[in-house]
């Protein structure tokens, strides 16, 4: 079996897609498994379920297979890699048998056999995706298909493949690394620069205040248009309407804090605290909305990206925000060594942040 697991302990109706195949002679029991949960396909009476064989880990000269399942009509069909306006070719019913498409346990399973001088079986990177048909169409590029992590060898066995793949697509690895650079870097910083680092920078703080976050902006706009791009629909998700609440706080903050009244008016200090309390309710959803992106089962990102974000989460609780507490406190009578405290604590605190950032997004473009 082939197991594309979205954890390590991946099996049976946790795995998101599976594959398996075995010789027979002259040709191939092949074996393909899609969760229908995954591929929004639970309601679907007429559907397809794919398998692409692919040299370069890419559409791009790929070989896909499609089980179609349209009313009592079930065949076999073969599509080349980039097929807008391709209609697909139906295999000659020598080169397959005993095919059968079915929906059950929140899965579709088509099993058929394929004769061997159908393909080449040389080691390949496999694509498994699923989506409905309507109307007699067979509705490509439905859905994201998962992407082995290695290629797959159909002579020898398989057992013991990674229990994670690397992310495809690169707009969502521009999305998820801006997301994480923006509000996991920037916004931190520029929290913590507004609430701790004024007895350092005077009444320069502000300005380098509004700089971070004006970057932060930026990025995460890059994010956002990213994975626009891809998805071009909006879906209802957790993790996308989290999303859209954040960039709604964020321009919300942005404008609040540009339009505080002067100091001496009576409603600065009920400006000032709203503007607060906003601001940590944003960073306890940046928290949560990046623990969801990185947890989604599509992506299946590895247990220890998903430590490494836990870490840094304690970190900012205790070792930026009550470690800076205590700071105060312990130095509230001697300003001096409390700016010189200070000075030392900050380095430290933006050598973990920046480390935490390059550390997740480089292992984000090389988990392997």
């Amino acid at each position: 079996w082939y197991q594309r697991r979205v954890r390590a302990d991946c099996s049976g109706s946790s795995c998101t897609v599976q594959f398996s195949n075995s010789e027979w002679g002259t040709a191939f029991n092949m074996s393909v498994k899609a969760k229908t949960s995954y591929f929004a396909l639970a309601d679907s009476e007429n559907y397809w379920i794919g398998l692409g064989l692919s040299e370069k880990g890419s559409m791009e000269s790929s070989q896909i297979t499609l089980c179609t399942k349209n009313g009592d009509d079930i065949s076999v069909v073969q599509v080349g890699g980039f097929s807008h306006g391709v209609s697909p070719t139906s295999i000659e019913p020598s080169l397959t048998s005993k095919v059968t498409v079915k929906k059950e346990d929140d899965y579709i399973t088509c099993e058929f056999m394929l004769h061997k001088s159908f393909f080449d079986t040389e080691n390949k990177y496999l694509f498994i995706g699923a989506g409905p048909v309507e109307d007699n169409l067979i509705l490509y590029h439905y859905a994201t298909p998962i992407v082995s992590e290695e290629k797959f060898s159909f002579s020898e066995e398989n057992e013991g493949s990674k229990a994670y793949s690397t992310i495809t697509d690169f707009r969502i690895l521009l999305h998820a690394s801006a997301m994480i650079t923006g509000y996991g870097i920037f916004l931190v910083v520029g929290i913590y620069t507004s609430r701790y680092l004024k007895p350092i920078f005077d009444s320069a703080w502000y300005r380098i205040h509004t700089s971070i976050i004006y970057g932060m902006v930026f990025i995460v706009a890059v994010g956002l248009a990213s994975i626009l791009l891809k998805q071009r629909t909006i879906t209802t998700n957790v993790h996308e309407l989290i999303g859209f609440l954040i960039i709604f706080l964020t321009i919300f903050q942005i404008i609040l804090g540009s339009c505080r009244p002067y100091k001496k008016h009576q409603g600065r200090s009920c400006t000032i605290f709203l503007h607060l309390f906003i601001g940590c309710f944003l960073l306890i959803l940046v928290v949560v909305n990046i623990f969801l992106g990185l947890s989604k089962t599509e992506l299946n990102i590895p247990n220890h990206i998903l430590a490494i974000q836990g870490i840094y989460v304690i970190w900012i609780v205790f070792g930026s925000i009550i470690g800076n507490e205590v700071l105060k406190h312990l130095y509230k009578n001697d300003h001096v060594v409390y700016v010189k405290k200070l000075k030392l604590y900050t380095m430290i605190n933006i050598g973990v942040i920046l480390m935490y950032g390059c550390t997740i997004i480089i292992l984000l473009n090389v988990v392997e």
